[in-house]
């Protein structure tokens, strides 16, 4: 159990740290865990990665399809500055530069195991795609969290050191659960009329 004073404690660090109010409340939901104040977010990062990736899908078809699942798989792992003190929440890991760090890690990395495999593959061409979409991936992420109303120090800036200019839409909150299950919803149908298209078009449309 948390306790009233252990509640509003960690209600105060957690608000310095991030800019954001939660109640008391919230953190009773959390039993202790995190995990249910984690997974309010996790479904909005989903929807901005399906639908960052739908134009890969109308083009592509099935490999745009298994380009949107590896990209909905890395999504989230910019927040991975959750699970360290030292790293600030929407700092390093929130930025282009992480995106492309990451990315190049994965072309070294997909190249080299494609080499390795005994079959004749086009290792380069097929690493830099897997490569371009954790980029794409990680991307979708800072788009989702710009569209939240965090500011001062939770605001994204994904060009710092370089540019300290804020990338911020401010439209929903980040624990609000009906923006979050529409950007998945809305995410979800546009991968569905992206395949649509790949494989013959809408219905009515003439070629």
């Amino acid at each position: 159990m948390w306790g009233k004073r252990g509640e509003q404690r960690f209600s105060q660090r957690y608000s310095q740290a991030t800019g954001l109010q939660i109640s008391t409340y919230s953190i009773a939901a959390l039993g202790g865990t995190g995990t249910r104040f984690a997974s309010m977010y996790k479904n909005g990062h989903r929807g901005a990665a399906l639908l960052l990736m739908a134009p890969l899908t109308a083009v592509f078809g099935v490999i745009g399809i298994g380009m949107s699942v590896v990209a909905v798989a890395v999504c989230r792992v910019p927040d991975l500055d959750h699970d360290y003190g030292w790293l600030a929440h929407r700092g390093p890991t929130h930025t282009v530069w992480f995106a492309t760090a990451v990315a190049g890690l994965v072309v070294a990395g997909g190249y080299a195991a494609l080499s390795m495999i005994p079959v004749a593959l086009p290792a380069l061409p097929l690493a830099l795609l897997l490569g371009a979409t954790v980029f794409l991936g990680l991307l979708s992420h800072l788009f989702a969290d710009a569209l939240t109303v965090g500011g001062g120090s939770h605001a994204i800036r994904p060009f710092h050191p370089l540019s300290p200019h804020p990338f911020r839409l401010g439209l929903v909150r980040a624990d609000s659960r009906p923006a979050n299950a529409l950007l998945l919803a809305g995410g979800v149908l546009c991968q569905g009329l992206a395949f649509a298209v790949s494989v013959g078009g809408t219905p009515g449309v003439v070629a």
